[in-house]
């Protein structure tokens, strides 16, 4: 009976709803915290494989192992980031602390990552690499894990999560637009403005103060709401034995499983296709870098500006697990699409035409991933409702850390595919010293056509299906926020 006792009054603290709706302002404040994750993402995304293979002159394999071996050591370590976050007490609640400690670090190993050296190759070159990237991603855990479970306890309400959700991809859009209009249109600009080697050191630099300055707001302009979250609980044992059992019970909520499921094979396909963008662009569409800009500007800046008030639609009729397989499947199509068409002769090589093409097909991705990332991540909210009420514990942070856990496993993955893959069909690297005289063969092109294209859209369409094992509704959602809020007054009488 004692231990009965202790149960529920452990689960006491974490089941008082707040007070009263978020204000504007806070969820402005909160937002802008997503500056971190969405510029460091974007770069590291996009620009770190080309930056690596073309400017660098490291092979695609090695590329690749450095973002799969620094992906893994902080997939490893998120688990414990999120569980070290879910049990803080402290004057600033359990989120707080992280955020602030981590923003220097991220600042600092983002710069230094695009600064180099020059004399740095082979075995040299590799190791600084992935040592830099392994901190980089470590402190952006240490940040993000916590970011985005303050955002899942800001409310328990259904459709304000959503809201919130929605604010972030709003600050990342935003975010993603001033880092592609800074990076190719002041940094890079011009038709080898990539392949700059000395440009790459101020970009590094400014961004990383960019996210220090976003992170700040986000942390600073959420203090104001400590005294709503919900607080940490007390399980007894050890610290390892802890982990174990509450990562053990994370796996046994099947709403949970069939998010990490899907997740998991959604990156190890984008991983691939993202480490290739830039090549996909620069040598197979033969993109002149405003183009490439428009393109980008289409995925994260137009599609997002159309998708948040599709999602916001949709979700008032649909379910969120339909709108994000719905969106999952739009996205793959789009995908697939361009490539296989200008392979088959049916696209022009060069011109409106076929820039047209390319960016409102951006826009159509960048739309279908927006409903994807808005309807996921409150499903994820509403899984850590559900896994209360089954474990008698909140553990948002664990949650987000097996989701980003399998998203960073996954990427690095599908990033080491790709840079196998394109060894395998023998693009060369180096290309900022081969410049003009770098030739390729048609065969090389199609290639990197599939396999920057059609291939990951086919993986992708497959993880789309694994979104039916999730099993929450609005109808259930309201019933388990019904049963955590009996709680207190059952305990109490």
């Amino acid at each position: 009976m004692a231990d009965v006792a202790e149960r529920v009054a452990e689960r006491m603290p974490s089941t008082a709803a707040p007070p009263s709706r978020l204000s504007v302002r806070t969820k402005f404040l909160y937002g802008m915290g997503q500056f971190v994750d969405s510029i460091s993402n974007t770069a590291l995304t996009y620009f770190s494989f080309f930056y690596l293979t073309a400017v660098c002159g490291m092979s695609g394999t090695l590329a690749g192992t450095t973002a799969f071996v620094a992906l893994t050591v902080d997939s490893i370590a998120d688990p414990a980031i999120g569980l070290l976050s879910d049990n803080t007490r402290t004057r600033l609640g359990r989120r707080h602390p992280y955020m602030f400690v981590a923003l220097v670090p991220i600042a600092v190993c983002f710069a230094l990552f695009f600064a180099i050296p020059r004399g740095f190759s082979g075995t040299t070159l590799f190791v600084y690499a992935t040592a830099i990237l392994i901190a980089l991603r470590i402190s952006l855990s240490l940040f993000y894990l916590p970011y985005i479970a303050l955002g899942a306890e800001l409310t328990d309400d259904y459709q304000e999560r959503s809201v919130i959700v929605a604010y972030r991809v709003l600050f990342g859009m935003i975010a993603n637009f001033v880092f592609f209009g800074l990076a190719l249109g002041v940094f890079m600009p011009g038709a080898n403005g990539m392949l700059n080697r000395a440009a790459y050191a101020p970009f590094g630099v400014t961004f990383g103060a960019l996210m220090l300055a976003g992170g700040l707001v986000g942390a600073l302009g959420t203090r104001s709401t400590i005294a709503r979250l919900h607080v940490a609980t007390h399980r007894a044992g050890s610290v390892v034995r802890q982990f174990l059992r509450e990562l053990g019970e994370i796996f046994r909520n099947r709403s949970f499983v069939a998010l990490f499921s899907g997740c998991l094979v959604f990156f190890v396909a984008q991983g691939a296709a993202a480490a290739l963008t830039l090549h996909a662009n620069k040598y197979f569409w033969h993109l002149p870098a405003s183009v490439v800009q428009g393109v980008f500007y289409g995925l994260v800046a137009l599609g997002p500006l159309v998708g948040i008030p599709l999602t916001a639609f949709f979700l008032r009729f649909f379910e969120k697990r339909t709108v994000s397989i719905a969106a999952l499947l739009i996205f793959c199509f789009s995908q697939f699409f361009p490539p296989v068409v200008k392979i088959m002769g049916l696209l022009p090589d060069s011109g409106p035409v076929l820039f047209g093409v390319l960016v409102g097909n951006s826009v159509v991705l960048g739309a279908a991933l927006t409903a994807c990332v808005i309807s996921f991540q409150s499903m994820m909210a509403d899984a850590a409702d559900e896994h209360e009420h089954l474990f008698g514990t909140r553990r948002e942070a664990l949650f987000y850390a097996g989701l980003t856990l399998s998203a960073k496993s996954a990427s690095g993955l599908g990033a080491l595919i790709a840079g196998v893959a394109m060894d395998a069909i023998r693009f060369p690297t180096n290309l900022a010293v081969k410049g003009a005289a770098l030739h390729l063969a048609p065969d090389v092109l199609r290639n990197l056509g599939l396999i920057s294209g059609p291939l990951p859209a086919l993986m992708t369409a497959c993880g789309a299906f694994l979104l039916f094992g999730y099993g929450l509704n609005r109808a259930k959602h309201a019933d388990i926020q019904t049963a955590l809020a009996a709680r207190p007054k059952q305990a109490a009488s």
